[in-house]
């Protein structure tokens, strides 16, 4: 798969190890996080507007930091966002950070329904788990910019076992630790939740 084209194979052959997951089709919008930053940028275009005391040029500036820091961190996945599979790991773009798992730190490669699959058009999206539990997210190795996503999948897994010379076996310590990662991310979500909810409800009131 090369770049921004994202057809598996197109150089050799298709069920090689070197592949490339790049951006083939416009982004899968996040409509939870345009949401969310609606509700902070209108929180701090209310205090500017109603509060007589507040310092409105910080309240400017924390407002033009936020939506250039949005639509820096869009731009730069756009740019930089893919997925590279070699004979040493795989390795995940995102737009500030790279994080590369040797095949020897991967314990499995899941699909997963997306948590905001109600808001993104991406339903399925795909993560790198390590022994210790931790996931990392496979940019642009979805079921929106994958037509034939689960196949893909399955074929990578395959040619992937072949290569580490070993099948994806199931640890139950590890799935353990999966799971109480998962149980963490639950919770924490649901702190943010209700913190959204409460400035949601406090931008309401004061409106």
């Amino acid at each position: 798969m090369s770049g921004d084209n994202g057809d598996a194979g197109d150089n050799g052959d298709a069920r090689g190890i070197e592949r490339e997951y790049g951006r083939r089709r416009a982004l899968s919008i996040s409509w939870w996080q345009i949401t969310v930053d609606l509700v902070v940028g209108g929180n701090i275009v209310l205090q500017v507007t109603t509060n007589p005391y507040a310092s409105r040029l910080w309240y400017v500036i924390v407002l033009v930091a936020l939506v250039l820091a949005r639509v820096v961190q869009t731009v730069l996945y756009r740019q930089r966002g893919r997925t590279i599979v070699n004979a040493q790991g795989i390795t995940a773009h995102e737009a500030l950070r790279t994080n590369t798992r040797t095949w020897q730190d991967i314990y499995d490669i899941r699909a997963e329904l997306n948590a905001n699959g109600r808001f993104e058009r991406a339903q399925w999206t795909t993560y790198v788990y390590a022994d210790d539990g931790r996931r990392t997210r496979l940019p642009y190795f979805d079921d929106w910019q994958l037509p034939d996503f689960h196949a893909e999948l399955a074929d990578l897994r395959a040619v992937s076992a072949l290569h580490r010379g070993m099948d994806w076996e199931l640890r139950p310590d590890t799935e353990d630790r999966i799971r109480r990662r998962a149980r963490d991310r639950k919770v924490w979500g649901a702190v943010f939740l209700a913190a959204f909810i409460a400035a949601l409800a406090a931008f309401v009131f004061l409106a």
